[in-house]
């Protein structure tokens, strides 16, 4: 059969395609990393310029659904080690998970509220109505929470106030514009949004499970681009910007 110019040109648009779909990094990402995960793909397109990342932003709990229900994602960064361990044990994993940094959580009361907290019980102050959460089932910074609440004997005093967002993005933004106060991840406060926005107070570490956030590269998903995201992850230029965002890095 011979080739028509219509048909070369579907061929080499087909090549094209498939090209790029081949340099394509698709990842889902735990939603408080989001502002320091586009800066560190910003510093990765800068030595790969042929490489896209495409991010996904979202809760780590559902991202864990989407991924055992087929979703092509190459990489999760998730919030905890917990989701990203039990799609490893599950064997969706190429190698175990890798823990590239560690979370802060804060309590956070906007400007508007008027009232600087120094620690937990101030949410039993009637001032404050409305306080925002992540829900604990699909998003660690809200497990964390709750779990702060508990060790403090706070949970059940402070139920009847709670709001809940999808995520810890969501949640913020929640705790900015609707509620009276909200716990959120501590490298919000490196943004611009929340820059002098409000007071925070940062929970004690002891008071919650260490909220070590750790990465899996996918199965079956290892080709040479995404290796070369995933090791990036690990070096020096990607630690500058998760600390400058208040993370610690291993």
């Amino acid at each position: 059969m011979r080739k028509t110019p219509r048909t070369f040109a579907l061929a080499l648009a087909l090549l094209g395609l498939a090209l790029a779909q081949g340099t394509e990094v698709k990842v889902a990402v735990a939603a408080n990393l989001r502002d320091a995960f586009l800066d560190i793909v910003r510093a990765f397109h800068q030595a790969n310029p042929g490489v896209q990342v495409q991010a996904n932003f979202g809760s780590s709990g559902a991202f864990t659904q989407q991924i055992l229900q087929g979703a092509p994602f190459d990489l999760f960064l998730a919030a905890d080690t917990g989701f990203p361990r039990a799609l490893a044990e599950r064997g969706l994993a190429e190698e175990p998970p890798r823990v590239y940094a560690r979370g802060k959580l804060i309590l956070f009361l906007p400007k508007r509220v008027g009232i600087k907290p120094k620690d937990l019980a101030v949410l039993l102050n009637p001032a404050i109505r409305k306080v925002a959460l992540a829900n604990p089932e699909v998003a660690p910074y809200g497990r964390a929470a709750k779990e702060a609440l508990t060790q403090t004997g706070l949970w059940e005093k402070v139920q009847p106030k709670l709001v809940y967002g999808q995520d810890i993005a969501q949640t913020a933004q929640l705790t900015l514009v609707a509620a009276d106060a909200g716990f959120f991840n501590f490298s919000a406060l490196f943004t611009p949004a929340f820059r002098n926005q409000g007071e925070a107070f940062l929970v004690p570490q002891r008071l919650y499970t260490p909220l070590d956030q750790a990465v899996i590269l996918l199965k079956g998903r290892a080709r040479p681009e995404v290796r070369r995201f995933y090791a990036f992850l690990f070096g020096p230029e990607a630690k500058r910007i998760l600390v400058a965002y208040g993370y610690q890095v291993p």
